[in-house]
């Protein structure tokens, strides 16, 4: 079973939009082997939440659409590219947040 790339916050505001595309889709991938296997999201969540990490950079009414899109495996591009932007925005807002603490 492939494991996901543990990302912290710092790293995720890093990413291009293909990377995080990328992450999304893997992420994908390891829900639905976990899946698969046999565990059920409500263990997976117990052990792990695989996707805390891009819950601070979505408003409260996308992160459920997020994570639905994770667990039902929605890849078609209009779902994809409205959550890249949703994140890239939570994205700058996060490091414009970040810079005018540091003023």
């Amino acid at each position: 079973m492939d494991n996901i790339k543990k990302y912290e916050l710092e790293d995720i505001l890093t990413l291009s939009r293909k990377e995080i595309k990328d992450y999304i889709l893997s992420l994908q991938r390891y829900i639905h082997q976990k899946l698969d296997s046999g565990i059920t999201i409500d263990d997976i969540l117990d052990e792990e939440d695989p996707f805390e990490i891009i819950e601070p950079l979505l408003q409260r009414e996308e992160f459920p659409i997020f994570v639905l899109t994770i667990i039902n495996k929605i890849q078609s591009d209009t779902v994809m590219n409205t959550l890249l932007d949703s994140i890239e925005k939570g994205i700058k807002d996060q490091i414009d947040t970040q810079l005018s603490n540091q003023r």
